[in-house]
């Protein structure tokens, strides 16, 4: 073989690292890692708070206003462990006692367990809201009642749970209702 053909793939392997050099290969690209957002930070307004009695077979209510979206934490304590009481939360203005004990309202927050406190959260837009504390026991009750608007990056204090069912498997309806 001639000089000149050695000559010819030498000259095109120094041409391609040439190449290469100039365009910066041999050389790794950096890769800068995408820092993670940062959290919102967690901001927490009481909307309510309110402790009263609650007759037996009675349902009470007010309502009250969210300015903003966020997660209404709703919070209630009662006096004896064994009451049956529910807490719950609908548009204002609405769930009239035949509703309610029909169980048609439209329920944002809806729990009736004998497990105290009771401690429930929902998403909400910033609106009008009612809530209802019933008594279904056949004792007077004493209940605490409050509800915060939790915004950011609050942990969540709960979830809505399953209802209470008497032995014949229905609900217990409550016979009157008190505005607070």
């Amino acid at each position: 073989m001639s000089d000149h053909m050695r000559f010819v793939p030498y000259l095109a392997g120094v041409t391609l690292v040439a190449l290469l050099a100039a365009c910066g290969g041999g050389s790794s690209p950096t890769i800068t890692p995408t820092p993670a957002p940062t959290p919102t930070p967690c901001t927490q307004s009481t909307l309510y708070q309110q402790s009263g009695s609650v007759p037996t077979r009675t349902l009470v209510y007010d309502e009250f206003s969210a300015a903003d979206s966020g997660r209404l934490d709703v919070t209630m304590d009662w006096t004896f462990a064994d009451s049956q009481m529910g807490v719950y939360i609908v548009p204002a203005g609405t769930c009239a006692l035949a509703d309610f004990n029909a169980r048609t309202c439209n329920f944002l927050i809806r729990s009736e367990t004998t497990t105290k406190p009771r401690k429930v959260s929902a998403n909400v837009t910033a609106g009008n809201y009612r809530w209802l504390v019933a008594n279904f026991s056949q004792t007077d009750e004493s209940a605490a009642l409050q509800i915060v608007l939790s915004k950011g990056s609050c942990a969540a204090i709960g979830r809505a749970s399953a209802t209470f069912e008497r032995a014949d498997g229905s609900r217990s309806p409550v016979e009157r209702m008190l505005h607070r």
